[in-house]
C-alpha cells in the first residue's frame, strides 16, 4: 500500500490543514494510507525525513507550495531539489489568485504539479512568467461529504442561516492606499476599483489584470514585462472588491436573525441590529453549523467558473448554500435562481427573506442541489485526479523502458 503525504503548516481556522485532511477518506476507500505533516511541529523535518524513507510515498500534496523547494543532497553532495532528486511527485493545489504570493506560484523543475480550483486564476497564472512543472484545473466535487441518511432534515428547517466569512474594511486599504503610494498610481488605482465596482453591480465580472494593462496602455505604457507592477494592482484590485462585496452582504443582513462567523467585521455596527456577530473562524466546528443550519451563506472569490469551496461543503453535507450569480452554477443546478443573488442590497436581502419565509422549501432545495451535484462528480473524483496527476509526473522523470524501440530515443535529454 502506498502513502500520500500530505504538508500542513499553522493558518486562520486551521482552514488549510482541515481540508486537507477532509480528503483522508477519498484516499483510504481507494487504497492509499493518508499521512499529515504538520511543519508548525518542531520536529517535522525530521518526521518527513522518516516518512520517506520507510513510505513508499504515492506522491506528496500541499497548499500554496508548501514545501515544494525543500532540497536534499545526493550521494556525491550534490544539494538538489528533494523531490526532483527522490523522483517523488509533488501537487500544490491553490484555491486564490496568483497575484498574492506569486512566489509560491513558481515551483522547481522536477515532478511538481500546480492544480488551480478556478479556472479563472490558471488563466492569470499562464499569462504570469516563471511556467514550470505541470498546471491544471482540479476536479471538483463533494467536500466534507456526509450520507443523506445522517442529517435531520426537520432540525435544519429550524436552523441558523449563517455567513462564513472573515471581514476587512475597504475604506481602510482605500486610506492604505493614499498613504502609501504617489498620487499618480492613488488615482489610477481609485478609477479602476470604481470600474470595477460598476462590473460587481451589473454581474459583470471583469479580467482585473487586462483591465490593469490596458488602462496604462492609455497612458502610453506598456506594462506586461513588469510582473511586479501588475501583480501589486492586481492583488489590491481584488481585495479592494472582496472587501467591499463581503461588506455589502454583512450590511444587508444586519435586519435579518443570521449569524455572521469570522472575525475582522470592526468597521460593521452590529448594535441593535438583529443579525449576530460570532468573532470565530474554525473550519472543524463550521462543519456541524452546516450540517445543522437552514443554510449557509458564501461569496465567490471573484470568479464565476467553479464553485467555491464554501458551496462544495455544504453540498457535501446536503444543504442549501446562497452565493453570488455565478456561471457554474447558472450551467449547473436546475434551482440556482432560487439560491443565487446579485451583489446589491435589495438582492441579497430578497433571497434571504424567501429562505427565512420557506424554509422547508430551502431545505428541501439544498437538497436536491446536492444531489444534483453528486450525480455529476463522484465522491473520490478530486483524489482519483490527483492519482493519475501524480502518475503523469513519474512518467515525465521515469528512465527508459526496456521494451521501447530503438528508433524511440527517450527520455530527452536537452528539454531543460
Amino acid at each position: 500500500m502506498t502513502t500520500v503525504v500530505f504538508l500542513s503548516g499553522k493558518t486562520m481556522g486551521d482552514a488549510l490543514g482541515s481540508a486537507g485532511r477532509s480528503l483522508q477518506r477519498n484516499f483510504d476507500r481507494l487504497g492509499h494510507d493518508f499521512l499529515e505533516i504538520n511543519f508548525s511541529n518542531p520536529e517535522a523535518m525530521q518526521l518527513l525525513d522518516r516518512a520517506l524513507k520507510t513510505t513508499k510515498v504515492e506522491f506528496v500534496l500541499s497548499f500554496v507550495g508548501l514545501g515544494a523547494d525543500l532540497s536534499g543532497t545526493t550521494g556525491d553532495g550534490k544539494e538538489v531539489n528533494l523531490w526532483k532528486g527522490m523522483g517523488i511527485p509533488f501537487i500544490s493545489l491553490y484555491g486564490d489568485s496568483p497575484a498574492y504570493f506569486f512566489d509560491r506560484h513558481v515551483l522547481p523543475h522536477g515532478p511538481l504539479a500546480a492544480l488551480y480550483a478556478f479556472p479563472e486564476h490558471l488563466e492569470l497564472r499562464r499569462r504570469l512568467p516563471n511556467m514550470t512543472g505541470l498546471t491544471g484545473l482540479a476536479v471538483h466535487g463533494p467536500l466534507d461529504s456526509v450520507a443523506k441518511t445522517s442529517i435531520d432534515f426537520g432540525r435544519k428547517e429550524s436552523g441558523k442561516l449563517v455567513f462564513l466569512k472573515n471581514g476587512n474594511s475597504p475604506n481602510g486599504l482605500l486610506t492604505a492606499w493614499r498613504e502609501s503610494l504617489a498620487e499618480s498610481m492613488f488615482i489610477m488605482l481609485t478609477d479602476m476599483a470604481n470600474e470595477l465596482i460598476q462590473g460587481m453591480t451589473s454581474n459583470n465580472l471583469l479580467d482585473i489584470d487586462t483591465l490593469v494593462c490596458t488602462r496604462f496602455r492609455e497612458r502610453g505604457l506598456e506594462v506586461e514585462a513588469l510582473t511586479n507592477l501588475r501583480l501589486f494592482f492586481i492583488a489590491q484590485l481584488d481585495d479592494y472588491l472582496r472587501r467591499l462585496k463581503s461588506t455589502l452582504i454583512a450590511e444587508a443582513l444586519l435586519d435579518f436573525p443570521v449569524e455572521i462567523h469570522g472575525f475582522n467585521w470592526d468597521h460593521v455596527d452590529f448594535t441593535g441590529r438583529r443579525a449576530t456577530l460570532v468573532p470565530s473562524a474554525d473550519y472543524t466546528a463550521s462543519g456541524q453549523l452546516i450540517r445543522e443550519s437552514l443554510g449557509i451563506i458564501d461569496m465567490s472569490p471573484n470568479t464565476s467558473k467553479a464553485p467555491h469551496d464554501r458551496p462544495m461543503r455544504a453540498l457535501g453535507m446536503h444543504t442549501l448554500c446562497l452565493t453570488n450569480e455565478q456561471q457554474y452554477f447558472k450551467e449547473n443546478f436546475e434551482h440556482f435562481e432560487a439560491f443565487s443573488f446579485r451583489f446589491e442590497k435589495d438582492s441579497v436581502q430578497s433571497r434571504v427573506a424567501e429562505v427565512l419565509a420557506h424554509p422547508k422549501r430551502s431545505v428541501e432545495i439544498g437538497a436536491h442541489s446536492a444531489e444534483e451535484f453528486r450525480k455529476k462528480h463522484g465522491q473520490d473524483g478530486i483524489a482519483r485526479f490527483m492519482l493519475d496527476t501524480a502518475a503523469s509526473l513519474k512518467l515525465d522523470c521515469a528512465p527508459r523502458f526496456e521494451s521501447l524501440p530503438s528508433y524511440f530515443v527517450w527520455p530527452a535529454t536537452k528539454v531543460y
